[in-house]
């Protein structure tokens, strides 16, 4: 399995991108646009966020949607696994509640995020663009998986073997390494970790949308070898509009109903 790093601003990326991710489900981009010193400051005011008092960061809990909004550490279990994983999370998208203090710096990232998302969409097939320009399932996860220096739970991992259920995800460079992809013969791989990169990787549902030709591939965040190492990351999970046909008679809409309630049902069990 190769996941290539790709440029952005190259010729050949349309080429290096698609081998890619129908290779292995996933790529690295560079040179997309997006300031570093920015992104460190999107993600040291999430840092700010997640340190604060868990009182606090309850008044964010959206009772109105459970899928949005501030969700607690261990309260999301990947559907078949035995224990919580080691992180806690906010889910945004626009129009709905963001703490003050993150507000502005996170729609900008957002914003740009989806930009590139459609530039890659574009490449693939420019109809899946038009499945996902202003989807207003498209949603913003940022993610704090704390510092290990308490004691875990035996096999608990930061975010455990999963694959995503959208059409593409694109993740900017977290704060720390950890991200591995399963290639074929069923080991784990390392995602190249480059500085200010954006990670890409397809979604189950493009997977069913393309008839198999982009792969949607398991992968996985584990645990740092350094104990007081926390991590922050942003993944933007792109969606298509609810009325879009993946499979005959299997909208879009449906099948993401289907895979919310498999992972939070995953928590009570």
């Amino acid at each position: 399995m190769n996941v290539k790093v790709c440029n952005l601003r190259s010729n050949d990326f349309a080429s290096d991108f698609k081998s890619s991710v129908m290779n292995s489900g996933f790529a690295v981009l560079t040179h997309h646009g997006i300031d570093h010193g920015f992104i460190k400051e999107v993600q040291q005011v999430w840092r700010m966020f997640f340190l604060n008092t868990r009182e606090y960061k309850d008044k964010w809990k959206n009772d109105l949607d459970g899928n949005m909004g501030y969700k607690g550490f261990k309260t999301e279990k990947a559907v078949g696994a035995p224990i919580a994983d080691l992180k806690e999370f906010y889910h945004w998208q626009p129009g709905k509640q963001l703490p003050t203090e993150v507000a502005a710096l996170t729609m900008h990232m957002f914003a740009q995020l989806e930009d590139i998302g459609m530039q890659i969409l574009s490449v693939l097939e420019p109809e899946y663009r038009k499945c996902c320009q202003a989807s207003d399932n498209t949603i913003l996860r940022t993610l704090y998986y704390p510092a290990l220096d308490f004691a875990a739970e035996k096999g608990a991992v930061r975010a455990a073997a999963h694959e995503d259920i959208n059409f593409i995800t694109l993740l900017i460079a977290a704060s720390a390494a950890g991200l591995q992809v399963k290639d074929m013969k069923g080991n784990w791989q390392d995602v190249p970790h480059e500085e200010n990169s954006i990670v890409v990787n397809v979604g189950d549902m493009l997977q069913l949308a393309s008839h198999g030709l982009y792969r949607s591939t398991t992968h996985r965040v584990v645990n740092p070898s350094d104990s007081k190492a926390d991590r922050i990351s942003m993944p933007l999970f792109i969606h298509p509009h609810s009325d879009t046909l993946l499979a005959d008679g299997f909208t879009a809409g449906q099948y993401l109903a289907e895979r919310i309630a498999q992972i939070y049902q995953q928590v009570k069990t």
